[in-house]
């Protein structure tokens, strides 16, 4: 279908033959490659990828015309940048506390982690909500990227997760991946507990799949791609096996902290107990989502809140603990060294600096997010449903 756009700009829409292209959002993708990669190439011969852009977009993102140049400029500057992102903002369409949550988690992780990836090594992934890639580079990468998936863990790798797959091969191909902080663009989030939950279920495989992808083919990329070395591969190692020592942890700073407050002096409530009343409803959580999984999403919501009541504790007592005591427990130092690192990024952005208000937040939901979405994650592996933005079907 061909239209004409005010300006006399050209839109042409493609509508995909399931029976010719399999589902999923990868082989979309894979389509568009190639039709503007090879078969445009053949039938022109002006047409070369080296000059040919591609801007991946979802349908709901909001940015300015302004955003797409300082992406481009990048790209043009550096011959071997095969990829760049811009700063993702969440939109509001209807404000919730998820929203409210994720505000300040983009903030975060583009403020501190894609950050740092870019200055000591390279960004390993380009959203697809809002990204710029360099034809050639995808031209590269284009017969792998259309590879179908053989194993469980491929299907993990390849369609859960297909922008951070993609970056993957780039990356392995020796292209770098950039991250432009003045490319601002605006996305919707998910709203509800149940829709985050499936969303975060699909990335958090998808990323500790890939980062492991990396650390085996270490010497291969390390060789490849020159912004790559081993102590970047090292520091994606060290963050790959925090991510699966952070429920254990987060368990113990709870730990510690409720026994400094309710068991201080052997007067209140033992150790012992306390342990119990935090594992409980993880264990609880564990056994329903290996055998009971149709109300699996209901006991992520429960055991999600008595996490958020018992860090609510641990915050009141952490606080209090500071003021009448000391300053040296563990938690108490744990607990401000965190605190310490976001302030002092806030401080650095301090056009972002609205977001703070969500931090509170943030940190009552860190059991949840770190020992509840990523057991959901696990346990769901083998769900390969997109979860997000799908119409129920009608029986």
């Amino acid at each position: 279908m061909h239209l004409v756009l005010p300006g006399k700009t050209k839109l042409v829409l493609h509508l995909k033959d399931s029976k010719k292209i399999r589902k999923k959002k990868r082989w979309s993708q894979v389509m568009y490659m190639y039709y503007l990669l090879d078969y445009r190439s053949k039938e022109n011969s002006r047409y070369t990828t080296e000059n040919t852009f591609i801007m991946a977009l979802d349908g709901d993102v909001d940015f300015q015309p302004e955003a797409v140049p300082h992406l481009l400029q990048r790209m043009r500057k550096y011959p071997d940048v095969g990829a760049a992102c811009g700063r993702i903002h969440p939109a509001e369409k209807n404000s919730s506390p998820i929203v409210w949550y994720q505000k300040f988690e983009y903030a975060v992780s583009h403020w501190l982690q894609k950050s740092t990836e870019h200055v000591i090594g390279c960004v390993l992934c380009s959203p697809g909500c809002f990204s710029l890639f360099r034809g050639s580079a995808l031209k590269l990468i284009l017969e792998d990227y259309s590879k179908q998936p053989k194993e469980a863990l491929d299907v993990i790798q390849y369609d859960q997760g297909e922008d951070r797959w993609l970056c993957t091969l780039l990356l392995k191909a020796g292209k770098r991946i950039e991250y432009c902080a003045e490319s601002d663009a605006k996305t919707f989030v998910p709203e509800t507990f149940e829709e985050f939950f499936k969303q975060r279920r699909r990335w958090i495989p998808s990323t500790l799949a890939n980062i492991f992808y990396l650390i085996m083919h270490m010497r291969a990329v390390c060789k490849k791609n020159s912004k790559i070395t081993r102590l970047y591969i090292i520091y994606q190692f060290l963050y790959c096996m925090s991510s699966l020592l952070t429920p254990g942890t987060i368990i113990m700073m709870m730990y510690g902290a409720l026994v400094l407050v309710l068991g201080h002096n052997g007067e209140g409530i033992t150790g012992f107990v306390l342990l119990f009343v935090i594992l409980l409803p993880v264990t609880v959580f564990i056994c329903i989502s290996l055998f009971k999984k149709d109300i699996q999403m209901l006991c992520a919501q429960i055991v999600s809140f008595i996490l958020f009541v018992l860090m609510v504790l641990v915050i009141a007592g952490v606080i209090r603990s500071a003021v009448e005591e000391t300053l040296c427990s563990t938690s108490i130092i744990f607990v401000c060294f965190i605190a310490g690192i976001f302030v002092l990024a806030t401080i650095l952005h301090p056009k972002e600096c609205h977001c703070v208000k969500h931090s509170l937040l943030y940190f009552l939901a860190i059991p949840c997010t770190s020992i509840v979405l990523f057991l959901y994650s696990i346990a769901n592996m083998d769900d390969v449903n997109w979860g997000t933005r799908e119409k129920e079907k009608s029986r």
